[in-house]
């Protein structure tokens, strides 16, 4: 089941979110989200994440800001933190060591300073704790790509059609 709560017209995420409440402007807001997304994909990527568990963290990250301003999180950490809680929801696992490890590998020393220094760690899960109550609970995530599996495989077995199709298209 889909959540509606997630669905967003254009004019509320160029005008109401959290972060362009807080004077961001959508260009800016835009690039972070475009950076936080990319972050995770690398992230899991480097530690053999299936990508299903990446999806979902993009999702989570989101999802956490359009109800949290780019002002008062840490992109870097948050990304961290949804990559933490996804492998939880995917059931694909990782320590919180093992995600900081690897934040720590692909971030420059000023990108880590949201972690907190020694107390990476508190600070990882504080801001789970923090995630799960501004995303409402709601880890229900569907993905499209058992969908589009499904369709290419029905196509699969018909490849004149496809061809024909491709040609008068």
């Amino acid at each position: 089941r889909l959540s509606a709560m997630w669905y967003y017209e254009m004019e509320y995420i160029a005008q109401k979110t959290p972060s362009r409440a807080d004077g961001v402007e959508l260009v800016l807001e835009l690039e972070y989200r475009k950076e936080g997304a990319r972050f995770l994909m690398d992230m899991g990527t480097k530690m053999g994440l299936r990508y299903d568990t990446i999806a979902t963290g993009m999702v989570f990250f989101h999802r956490f800001f359009m109800c949290q301003s780019f002002v008062k999180f840490d992109r870097w950490l948050l990304s961290a933190v949804c990559l933490l809680l996804a492998g939880k929801v995917e059931e694909t696992p990782k320590k919180c060591k093992d995600i900081y490890r690897t934040a720590k590998a692909l971030l420059i020393e000023d990108q880590l300073k949201g972690f907190g220094g020694e107390a990476w760690k508190d600070e990882m899960l504080i801001h789970e704790r923090v995630l799960l109550q501004s995303i409402r609970f709601d880890l229900q995530v569907s993905h499209p790509y058992a969908f589009i599996l499904k369709f290419a495989k029905a196509f699969k077995g018909d490849r004149a059609k496809v061809q024909i199709d491709r040609k008068s298209g």
